[in-house]
């Protein structure tokens, strides 16, 4: 559904989100991790934006870490994540029993306005990740 939200009532409304959640699953999320040869696990989101019109968005990656043999590993620094925010949430093959709640800020249009989020850990299998190599050269992967 559309959502006019304001900063305050100085402000005029502009379409913008609420809250988002996923609901929980079934399973451990430590025998999700364990199931993961190689990814990233993504522990804080950063900053970001997404286009409302046809949901592409693109997230900093506040804290993270690598999986690597279903362990989690070093840390990850600089990553962002890029891709179809439906096309995305299609994509979660496993669902987490462990809800956690986050909450943060939507700022568009030079307005911030309150936001909250929740969810388990969920795994989706493919997503493009960008960020730094060690010797400072950008690259994506899948």
């Amino acid at each position: 559904t559309g959502n006019g939200r304001r900063e305050s009532f100085r402000c005029r409304p502009i379409p913008r989100m609420t809250n988002t959640m996923i609901l929980p699953g079934r399973e451990d999320p430590e025998e999700i991790i364990r199931a993961t040869a190689s990814g990233l696990f993504v522990v804080r989101m950063g900053g970001g934006q997404v286009n409302t019109v046809n949901g592409d968005f693109v997230f900093e990656v506040g804290e993270g870490y690598r999986i690597e043999n279903g362990r989690i590993g070093e840390p990850v620094r600089g990553a962002t994540l890029t891709g179809n925010g439906p096309a995305v949430l299609m994509q979660i093959d496993r669902v987490g029993n462990d809800l956690g709640y986050a909450v943060g800020t939507c700022g568009k249009d030079g307005q911030g306005a309150p936001v909250a989020d929740a969810q388990p850990t969920v795994r989706i299998p493919e997503m493009t990740v960008g960020g730094e190599v060690g010797d400072g050269t950008r690259r994506a992967a899948r």
